[in-house]
């Protein structure tokens, strides 16, 4: 038991003076640090167009359609 003592203070010995050491170093400069990770907007050269069509509702499916639409191949289909 007195051994396996030993081992788990020399790990905690050692992690500690990991720890001050890398927070002493950090201070003055000595690690390298990594570069803060940005993320860039991508360029946009022109605004996006935006789209509106109008619709009406469908006698037939009940579904609102386009208007500028063309006919869908049903029989009953009521677009020009």
């Amino acid at each position: 038991m007195g051994f396996l003592l030993k081992i788990v203070i020399f790990a905690i010995a050692v992690y500690g003076a990991w720890s001050v050491a890398r927070r002493w170093l950090g201070l003055f400069g000595g690690l390298p640090k990594a570069p803060p990770l940005r993320r860039e907007a991508p360029p946009q050269s022109q605004p996006r167009r935006v789209v509106v069509e109008d619709t009406r509702l469908c006698t037939v499916c009940g579904a609102y359609v386009s208007a500028s639409a063309a006919k869908c191949g049903r029989p009953d289909c009521p677009q020009p």
